[in-house]
């Protein structure tokens, strides 16, 4: 009798089980989130007309240790509705030596390059010669003669990290790169990725979408007065796993890394078509932090603005500087006896019924100020009691949390308007 109840039991529990495992293996199968964005005419985002293209920056290609051809990936940039396309492969420019660099039925794509240095990997955009790997000072040098941009690579990649974080002179920081996202992942988190990976890309690719704490803290630390740091986002794809000695396998695709995260560029005119002036514009924007960057595998982002504005018209965006000092403004429909420093503006084109989310101003890594499904407007009343660190200066940024059901993602990361004075 007791054999029996136990091959029972034993039987129930292995198909309780079973069940458990097919409920699992369908919600993995079709799990999806998705940001529902909405059509509204913001006045406030009025004042800001500016011209947005989002970019899939940092992938490496068959002329390095990437998989794929920049043929077919242009390709792929295209079916996924990016504006432009810039490839870094390592320690070398010979994609431009090919000839390669042009606009692709409105696709501007051009190349970067990915140079070692002795305190780790440093991307070089818009350069026009090939820089030869060598210490920092002469990297920096060389992308500096060339009006191009420096921007440190996975500052925090525990296979390839940053090892030196008191240097100087470079202009920006990967804030997010999908590689060290993959590495800074729990081991737990790796295991869920790869077991699920075949049954639903979006679903394993979605844990890539963690907040990346530690390069954050270190970017808020390294503003400086009229020296501001850009952040990015870089999908470093390289869709080219080494599994045994002399076999590799295409993981992740292209495709898919190129979905989970993009920079966002803010121009002050679309692109010309032109390729010299279209390349020098996207580089100068980056440098001076006029970009944004997304989570955009969620959706991508739809009327989101962030800048200030003083009485007489002028506006500012991120990237830009503003002596308060110099301001003495009266804001449209206030008192006119309020008078205000800076006024700092943000909002987006989320429905806040289906996803709630919250934009979150950040005075110096600390935030300071948040909205709930809704813009904002951040007064700053007296600037001379505005807490800030010498000389005067105030970094400000902002940050947006979804929310799907209990699960909150950072979505969206701006990058910094200084405020000093």
């Amino acid at each position: 009798m007791n054999i029996f109840l136990f091959v029972v039991s034993t039987r129930i529990i292995l198909i309780l089980i079973l069940i458990l495992l097919v409920l699992f293996y369908f919600r993995i199968k079709f799990f999806k989130l998705k940001i529902d964005f909405i059509d509204r005419k913001s006045e406030n985002r009025s004042r800001f007309k500016l011209k947005e293209i989002n970019g899939i920056i940092h992938f490496h290609t068959v002329y390095s240790d990437g998989s794929g051809r920049i043929e077919d990936l242009i390709k792929t940039a295209k079916e996924l509705k990016a504006d432009f396309l810039v490839s870094s492969d390592h320690n070398t420019l010979k994609p431009k030596v090919d000839g390669l660099e042009g606009y692709y039925d409105g696709l501007f794509y051009f190349a970067g390059e990915e140079i070692n240095t002795e305190f780790g990997h440093f991307l070089a955009l818009g350069i026009e010669k090939e820089i030869k790997r060598g210490n920092y000072k002469d990297v920096l040098s060389e992308i500096k003669k060339q009006n191009a941009a420096g921007i440190i690579c996975h500052p925090h990649n525990w296979w390839t990290p940053w090892k030196n974080f008191k240097v100087k002179g470079y202009d920006g920081i990967e804030i997010i790169n999908l590689d060290s996202q993959w590495r800074g992942m729990s081991p737990l988190y790796m295991i869920a990725v790869i077991f699920t990976y075949k049954i639903n890309s979006f679903y394993a690719l979605h844990f890539l979408s963690h907040k990346p704490v530690k390069t954050i803290k270190f970017w808020d630390s390294v503003q400086k007065h009229k020296n501001m740091k850009t952040g990015i986002a870089s999908a470093d794809a390289h869709s080219n796993v080494k599994v045994t000695r002399k076999k590799r396998v295409k993981f992740p695709k292209y495709s898919e890394l190129f979905s989970v995260a993009r920079t966002h560029v803010i121009l002050d005119e679309k692109p010309s078509g032109k390729v010299a002036g279209d390349k020098k514009k996207i580089t100068e924007a980056i440098k001076k932090g006029r970009c944004f960057f997304a989570f955009d595998m969620f959706g991508i982002p739809k009327g989101f603005y962030f800048g200030a504005e003083s009485s007489d018209g002028k506006k500012y965006f991120s990237g830009d500087y503003i002596n308060a000092a110099e301001i003495n403004f009266v804001v449209k429909n206030l008192d006119k006896n309020d008078k205000k420093n800076v006024i700092i503006f943000a909002g987006i084109d989320i429905n806040g019924r289906k996803n709630p989310y919250k934009i979150n101003l950040f005075r110096n890594g600390k935030k300071i100020f948040s909205s709930k499904n809704t813009d904002f407007i951040y007064e700053i009343n007296d600037f001379s009691k505005e807490p800030k660190p010498e000389p005067k200066s105030n970094f400000y940024r902002v940050e947006i949390d979804v929310y799907f059901g209990r699960k909150k993602i950072t979505y969206l990361y701006s990058n910094n308007i200084e405020i000093y004075g």
